[in-house]
C-alpha cells in the first residue's frame, strides 16, 4: 500500500495533517496550509516550473574538484577558495586555518554577482569612512588590521514568493464643527477589509550562521540585474563562505520581510478614513522558488575587549556598514577635556563676578 506524501511548497519538507489546527503543517519550516490553499498550490505547480536551476552532476563535480576547503580549528569556519588561491587565516577569528581537501555535497551556487571594487579601492573607502568615526580604537586602521580585509562571496538564498494577504480592521471617519459654544464631533465607524495575491522576486537571506544577519541586511541592496550564471573563474583571488543554513532555516526571515511588505501594500490601498486600526492580519506564503547565489562583500572582523566587531562593504555598490567598537580611553579623554573646559569657564565667570 502506497503512502501519500505532500511536500511543502516553501522548503520541500514533508507536510502532515494536524488534527488540532485542522491544517497541513510542514515539520521543517512550520508553514501551515488549509485544504483549499493546498489545492490552489497544486494548481500553481501544474501551471509553472520551479526556477531554481539545480547543477547537474558534471557541474557539481567540476566545482567540488577545483575548490579547496579550509577549516578553522578555533571557530569551526569552513572557507572555500579556488585551487589557485590559498587561505592562511580565518576571516572570522583571524586564527590559522588548515587545508582539509576538496568539497563534497551540493555546494555549487546557481548565480553570482562578481566583485566590482578592487582591494585598493576598498581600502581607500575604508580609511575615508573610518576618518569620520572619532571614537574608534587607534589600531582599527593599522596596517595589520587592513591586511585582514577579505573579499568574500557570501552565500545567499533568494526566494521568489507567491503570497496571499488579508487584513480586517475598523476604519473611522471623524468630522468636527462648531455650533455656538459647543464643538460637535461626529465619528462614523466602518468595517474595512482588504485582500490580495502578491508576487515577490528575490527576497534575500544570507546562508551563513557565523555572519551577523544585521550586517548582511545592512549591506543590501544588490542589483540583481548584474547576476550571471556561476563560473569558477569568479572565485579566483577571492574566498567564499560555505552555506550552513538551509532554506527551511532562513524561511522565517523571508516570511518576516514578506509579511511586513504585504501588510504595507494592503494598508496603503485604504483611503478616505481618518484612522484605520487592524484587528486581523494574515500573510500566507503559498509557493516559494529558491535561488542559491553568491553575493560579493568586503569583510573584516575586529576583536576589542573580548568582543567581535564587524566591517562590511558591498562589493558591487560600495555601500559601507559596520558594527563598531568605541575606544574607552578616547571617551575618558573627551570627558576629562570637557570637565577641564567647564572648570576654566567657571573660573573665568567667577573671577568676573568677584
Amino acid at each position: 500500500m502506497d503512502i501519500v506524501q505532500f511536500k511543502c511548497p516553501n522548503c520541500g519538507g514533508s507536510v502532515v495533517f494536524d488534527p488540532n489546527t485542522q491544517k497541513h503543517v510542514c515539520e521543517y519550516c512550520m508553514s501551515d496550509f488549509t485544504e483549499e490553499e493546498l489545492q490552489q498550490i497544486q494548481g500553481l505547480e501544474n501551471s509553472s516550473e520551479d526556477t531554481y536551476t539545480i547543477p547537474n552532476e558534471e557541474q557539481q563535480e567540476e566545482f567540488n574538484s577545483h575548490t579547496n576547503l579550509y577549516i578553522c580549528d578555533s571557530c569551526g569556519a569552513e572557507i572555500i577558495a579556488d585551487e589557485n588561491t590559498a587561505a592562511s587565516f580565518c576571516y572570522y577569528c583571524h586564527n590559522p586555518v588548515a587545508l582539509k581537501g576538496r568539497l563534497t555535497g551540493d555546494c555549487r551556487p546557481e548565480l553570482i554577482i562578481p566583485f566590482k571594487f578592487t582591494r585598493e579601492q576598498t581600502l581607500e573607502k575604508y580609511k575615508e569612512w573610518c576618518g569620520k568615526k572619532w571614537f574608534l580604537p587607534g589600531d582599527f586602521t593599522s596596517q595589520s588590521q587592513l591586511e585582514k580585509i577579505t573579499g568574500l562571496y557570501v552565500p545567499f538564498w533568494l526566494a521568489d514568493c507567491t503570497v496571499n494577504a488579508q487584513m480586517h480592521g475598523e476604519g473611522r471617519i471623524v468630522t468636527s464643527h462648531r455650533m455656538g459654544d459647543y464643538q460637535i464631533t461626529n465619528t462614523k465607524v466602518f468595517s474595512v477589509e482588504r485582500g490580495a495575491t502578491l508576487e515577490y522576486k528575490g527576497v534575500p537571506a544570507d546562508g551563513s550562521k557565523k555572519l551577523d544577519d544585521r550586517l548582511m541586511d545592512s549591506v543590501e541592496p544588490f542589483n540583481y540585474k548584474e547576476f550571471v550564471p556561476f563560473s569558477m573563474s569568479y572565485l579566483s583571488g577571492f574566498f567564499a563562505d560555505k552555506y550552513d543554513v538551509s532554506k527551511a532555516e532562513v524561511l522565517p526571515r523571508i516570511k518576516q520581510r514578506v509579511e511586513q511588505g504585504s501588510q504595507d501594500v494592503l494598508m496603503n490601498d485604504i483611503h478616505g478614513y481618518t484612522s484605520v486600526v487592524p484587528d486581523f492580519r494574515r500573510t500566507q506564503i503559498i509557493r516559494t522558488n529558491w535561488h542559491y547565489t553568491m553575493l560579493p562583500v568586503w569583510f573584516m572582523t575586529y576583536k576589542y575587549n573580548g568582543k567581535d566587531y564587524f566591517f562590511g562593504m558591498n562589493g558591487q555598490t560600495g555601500k559601507i556598514t559596520g558594527i563598531l567598537p568605541v575606544s574607552i580611553p578616547k571617551l575618558i579623554g573627551l570627558a576629562a577635556g570637557l570637565l577641564i573646559g567647564v572648570g576654566i569657564i567657571a573660573g573665568l565667570i567667577g573671577g568676573a563676578i568677584f
